[in-house]
């Protein structure tokens, strides 16, 4: 089983943690009306965090470095928007892999 997370900064970086993604250099949804009072669970918000190309190549590396028994764990500012886009997405690739996951979203 692999564990993937979510997280907001503001409430402090989860212990027990093998590997952490630092999702605040991502475009923010946040500071986009529209898509504010949503969250990354939202295919709207989804595709705007996924658009920053810098999103994928996090992916990426989260990706490869998965291995069974390990916690990963996206943060963002709010833990609303792109850090919860980030956990679904490797949680969705890593059960499309074949891996057993558990996907929690700590602050959402």
């Amino acid at each position: 089983m692999i564990r993937v997370m979510s997280f907001s900064y503001r409430m402090g970086i989860p212990k027990n943690v093998d590997m952490v993604f630092n999702c605040r250099v991502l475009r923010n949804p946040h500071l986009v009306p529209r898509l504010r009072e949503l969250t990354g669970k939202h295919p709207a918000v989804q595709e705007y965090v996924l658009a920053d190309s810098n999103a994928l190549l996090i992916l990426k590396d989260a990706l490869a470095s998965a291995e069974d028994g390990m916690t990963i764990a996206f943060g963002c500012y709010g833990g609303r928007h792109r850090s919860v886009t980030m956990a679904e997405k490797l949680a969705e690739e890593l059960k499309r892999a074949g891996s057993e996951v558990e996907l929690v979203h700590r602050d959402l």
